[in-house]
């Protein structure tokens, strides 16, 4: 929008395991204030969907989310660094809307495999993970503390300082209200900026 403001946003569709079938749809913007050249703050909503296969039918459940997001941004030689935290306050719909508060927890850093010298072109590799904690009534979203960790290792190119793409790998620890499932990840992404 302009050198203090900018627009945020992601779509996310992820399929089952078998690819069979959309099992959930995420939808998420926000409007960002930078706070200086590596500090930024953000104010956002998200709209997520998700399908399950019940026999010869799809149950279909909604949460709304709204979020405040602080994200600090280093560069160390050619790699870059980044940390976010965000605060969600989560609106559950199972059978009635419930109210929930999340906390989550990023850590990423990208670096050069083969590139240009200034990293604005070629080939990078990538670390990252994110943990997220039930902060207030758990009990409406899985009855725990933790929620899920998400750690991912990833490949990519980056076209130009505006646009890149990675294959990612990751291993999702997700805290159900039973039992704590495990879940491999395979995730291709494209990243621009305008």
């Amino acid at each position: 929008m302009n050198e203090k403001f900018d627009i945020l946003a992601d779509v996310q569709i992820r399929s089952d395991n078998d690819i069979r079938y959309v099992s959930t749809l995420l939808v998420r913007g926000a409007l960002a204030y930078s706070l200086n050249d590596n500090n930024s703050i953000a104010l956002g909503y998200a709209h997520k969907s998700d399908w399950t296969e019940t026999g010869k039918s799809f149950e279909h459940d909604i949460e709304h989310r709204i979020y405040q997001q602080y994200q600090l941004e280093l560069q160390v030689k050619k790699m870059e660094l980044e940390l976010r935290g965000r605060f969600e306050q989560r609106f559950i719909k199972e059978s009635d809307f419930e109210f929930s508060m999340r906390a989550r927890a990023f850590l990423g850093l990208t670096f050069p495999i083969w590139a240009n010298e200034d990293f604005s072109s070629g080939w990078f590799g990538g670390l990252q993970n994110e943990i997220f904690f039930n902060v207030f009534k758990k009990e409406n979203a899985n009855h725990h503390f933790f929620d899920q960790n998400r750690p991912f290792v990833s490949l990519g190119y980056r076209f130009n300082k505006k646009m890149e793409t990675t294959f990612d790998y990751g291993k999702l620890a997700d805290q159900q209200e039973m039992k704590r499932g495990f879940t491999d990840v395979f995730r291709l992404t494209l990243n621009t900026s305008f």
